[in-house]
């Protein structure tokens, strides 16, 4: 007698995700527990940072949504190489000019563009350091770059 199909949901879908995934993984992370421990453990240097971005990059292959088990390992993995780089990596400092001219230049938006924030001779004030930002526009240009607040943040006292 043939079985119907059940549709897993929640812990079963997970769980019949694993095996394939593990088995289609490389050499990196072939067992659970090692895919466990990249998930859980600090990364404890540059080599195992590249690692652990290598097997990012792996798990999301495997992924066909972000319910996946695949994609949550990942992010999972993600999460540990956020930790390490808030850590470890050295952000130069930025004005909040530089950081307003570092995403219109990379993003090629306009001092008129801006408008709904501040007007233009605000904003060449602000680009040209003879002005800071108030909240209000620091809270406007975070949400219209898409971006945190604390993007603009450094030179604000």
């Amino acid at each position: 007698m043939k079985r119907d199909k059940i549709k897993a949901t929640g812990l079963d879908s997970f769980i019949a995700n694993i095996s394939p995934l593990l088995d289609g993984l490389n050499a990196q992370a072939t067992t659970l527990a090692q895919l466990l421990a990249a998930c859980h453990d600090p990364i404890q240097d540059d080599a195992d940072l590249q690692a652990r971005m290598m097997l990012i990059d792996e798990l999301y292959s495997h992924a066909d949504s972000e319910e996946h088990a695949a994609a949550r390992f990942a992010v999972m993995v993600s999460d540990r190489v956020y930790e390490y780089e808030r850590e470890t990596v050295l952000v130069p400092f930025a004005t909040q000019s530089e950081a307003l001219q570092f995403l219109m230049t990379d993003r090629g938006v306009k001092q008129k563009d801006l408008v709904a924030i501040a007007n233009q001779s605000a904003v060449s004030e602000i680009l040209n350091n003879k002005r800071k930002m108030t909240v209000a526009q620091i809270k406007g240009f975070a949400e219209f770059f898409n971006v945190p607040v604390e993007f603009f943040m450094h030179g604000v006292a």
